[in-house]
């Protein structure tokens, strides 16, 4: 059953990155200002996540645990690369993909904060507390009560 369970976890955090992928991303292409939409988009998708990690909590699924760790790892990394570049202006290409897998989600938060470092560092934040509780449950899943 924690197979099963698992899998549809994992494919339904995919199908949620691409929902707000698809759903924010001709603002966030073309750097237009952010509106309600990408507000509402933005909050479903963390809520989702929070969903996730919690159902993966209540079942301890190492799997879905270590899956969320690495994730979250990949977003804070991303936007980390990303509020780098904005302060620099340096020009880190390969980055551009998870810029766009993981990233136009958030672009919700353009609409409270206006400035793209300061949405990086938002994100930034987010993700590492993400990713510590993801990795702190991931760690000591069997030991979970």
């Amino acid at each position: 059953m924690k197979n099963k369970s698992s899998t549809i976890l994992i494919i339904l955090s995919v199908l949620i990155v691409i929902g707000g992928m698809v759903l924010n991303f001709n603002e966030f292409l073309m750097g237009s200002p952010a509106t309600i939409k990408n507000v509402i988009v933005t909050c479903a998708y963390i809520l989702f996540w929070i969903l996730i990690l919690i159902i993966g909590i209540k079942n301890k699924d190492s799997g879905v645990m270590k899956y969320c760790s690495i994730f979250w790892m990949l977003t804070l990394l991303t936007a980390l690369i990303t509020g780098y570049v904005n302060v620099t202006d340096a020009n880190i290409d390969f980055v551009i993909i998870f810029v766009i897998l993981l990233l136009g989600q958030w672009y919700g938060i353009k609409f409270i904060v206006g400035s793209f470092l300061t949405a990086s560092i938002i994100i930034a934040v987010i993700s590492l507390i993400m990713f510590i509780i993801s990795d702190t449950y991931y760690t000591h899943c069997d030991t979970i009560i």
